[in-house]
């Protein structure tokens, strides 16, 4: 069958100083350096359609792990101009009030993307965030990845930019500046601007 044939998995292994999701810290409060180790596996079938996992360690209340499991499809609408629907399952094992599901719908172009996601189900249901985002080669090693965020629909309420560089054998680092606004980052910092460093691997 061709598209058995096509299928591919895929593994992926790193660590981050610490970790910080839509400009927010994701290791407890006032942590500039807080390292968390990140990974996971996806599963491409060939023909579209994918699922996956990943999982980062953290501080969520009384949660130590995030698991995010995934799938979707995604295809071409014309050429160049790509497109992904999917869900995500988010799971906080000892904090079960954090577990949620969220539904994905991405557009992409050469060096441009937008997404929308919206949590249907879960602590969070209802809260939805829409991204722009921007990578460019700057060199045959260096890449530069740019996004901002936009919080129900208000904002802008995040943003990230940031370079990795491709070490070779599909090991690369990484340095990105995230931060967010709002009121949280006065009582908390958990929203506070953050020099992030990150190392993965691909395999």
């Amino acid at each position: 069958i061709p598209a058995a044939a096509q299928a591919q998995l895929s593994f992926n292994i790193g660590a981050v100083s610490l970790y910080k999701s839509s400009g927010i810290d994701q290791e407890g409060v006032n942590k500039n350096w807080r390292p968390a180790v990140q990974g996971g596996v996806d599963y491409d079938f060939g023909n579209g359609f994918y699922v996956g996992n990943w999982n980062s360690t953290g501080k969520f209340v009384d949660a130590n792990v995030e698991i995010d499991l995934y799938g979707g499809y995604r295809g071409e609408i014309t050429k160049g101009l790509g497109y992904d629907l999917g869900l995500v399952r988010y799971v906080y094992p000892g904090q079960g009030s954090f577990n949620g599901n969220e539904a994905v719908m991405s557009l992409s172009y050469a060096e441009y993307s937008m997404k929308y996601a919206r949590m249907i189900s879960g602590g969070s249901k209802d809260n939805s965030r829409f991204s722009l985002g921007y990578t460019r080669p700057l060199t045959d090693k260096i890449t530069l990845r740019a996004g901002l965020g936009f919080r129900n629909n208000k904002g802008p309420d995040d943003y990230s930019i940031g370079v990795s560089y491709d070490l070779g054998n599909a090991l690369s680092a990484s340095a990105t500046l995230s931060g967010a606004t709002g009121k949280d980052k006065v009582t908390d910092g958990s929203r506070d601007n953050r020099l992030v460093l990150g190392i993965s691997k691909s395999f």
